[in-house]
């Protein structure tokens, strides 16, 4: 019987001064595509909590943003809701099958916006590369930008 999993699909910009794309697994497995497709209300940030494991992706039960004004400047506040439900490190993330990509520094130069897959290049940067001066307690935006589930076999 199949079994379903949401991966968010986002971009970052970390404190490496490069960008990334990442593919963000659910912390569950759901036994329908409809159930699965239900987690997109999930909020995904970075944050360094403890020394240990290091700069990690925590997901909260939700998120929410609001449109703003302030000294007659519009701007998008964002923010996590909720309890933090599931923390994954670099090595838990990827043995959910979770990615992450770096956009390529050529096409950052020549325009400045991404026009398709092809815009990234595969890395094996961890979260402690992308992340080298992380301030700890701090939560890192991630741009929540697409969605997919997976179809998963038993």
């Amino acid at each position: 019987m199949a079994k379903y999993r949401y991966f968010m699909n986002g971009m970052f910009e970390p404190t490496d001064g490069e960008s990334y794309e990442i593919n963000i697994p659910s912390p569950f497995i759901r036994d329908s595509e409809e159930d699965a497709k239900a987690d997109g209300i999930f909020g995904y940030r970075f944050a360094w909590i403890d020394d240990i494991r290091g700069p990690e992706i925590l997901c909260y039960e939700g998120h929410n943003f609001a449109l703003e004004k302030k000294d007659g400047e519009r701007y998008i506040k964002d923010w996590v809701e909720g309890e933090c439900i599931k923390r994954y490190n670099y090595d838990e993330f990827i043995k959910e099958n979770g990615y992450i990509r770096q956009l390529d520094p050529e096409v950052n130069k020549k325009r400045p916006f991404v026009i398709d897959e092809k815009d990234f290049i595969d890395t094996d940067k961890t979260f402690r590369d992308v992340f080298p001066n992380m301030k700890k307690q701090h939560l890192y935006y991630i741009d929540d930008e697409a969605y997919f589930i997976n179809e998963i076999e038993e």
